[in-house]
């Protein structure tokens, strides 16, 4: 589905459906991820990344975290967004909580999949979530709910949700996340 770059260097939109072609030749997403994936400009939230960085593979830390082994916020690889995505399943009229702002792409490609739903996320660092936020605004997602907030308290004042997906380290799920998911099929 993408077209050869010709002369110069590729285009953004280029990258971005070169990058969606690797995913789909080594895993099956349905047509809606896929077309998330291809409508959302991944380095639109990534602002001083080279265009190309923006669209390879891999992992990219928006915010370190000194002292600590892993980094306190990041894009996490397309591959498995791709993959979560399409194990979370979210259908066009969802109402989503996600947990784990980061750089707001996620939230992007949530907004896609669920188009006359709803998309909340939540993220306890200030500068994570202007960060989200920004992005969001700047890309046309200004509808996605940005709240900075522990992750573990989530956002009640929105639910019911249904679904919850969780963009960050998670060791257990919390009970209010079941209550609020559970009230949405009540």
């Amino acid at each position: 589905m993408a077209a050869d770059s010709g002369p110069g260097p590729p285009t953004a939109d280029q990258l971005r459906n070169r990058l969606v072609d690797e995913i789909l030749a080594e895993r099956r997403i349905s047509a809606t991820v896929e077309r998330a994936m291809r409508t959302v400009p991944r380095d639109a939230f990534l602002p001083g990344l080279e265009l190309k960085n923006a669209y390879t593979d891999q992992a990219v830390t928006i915010k370190d975290n000194p002292g600590k082994p892993l980094p306190l916020s990041c894009a996490s690889v397309p591959s498995v967004v791709a993959m979560m995505l399409e194990q979370f399943g979210a259908r066009t009229a969802d109402d989503v909580l996600e947990i784990g702002a980061g750089t707001g792409y996620n939230a992007a490609l949530l907004a896609e999949l669920v188009a006359h739903g709803s998309v909340t996320t939540v993220d306890i660092d200030p500068d994570v979530v202007l960060h989200a936020r920004t992005r969001l605004n700047a890309t046309g997602y200004e509808h996605v709910t940005v709240i900075e907030r522990d992750g573990l308290l989530g956002a009640p004042e929105n639910a019911p949700y249904d679904g919850i997906i969780a963009t960050t380290g998670v060791w257990d799920i919390p009970a209010t996340w079941t209550v609020w998911s559970c009230a949405a099929s009540s």
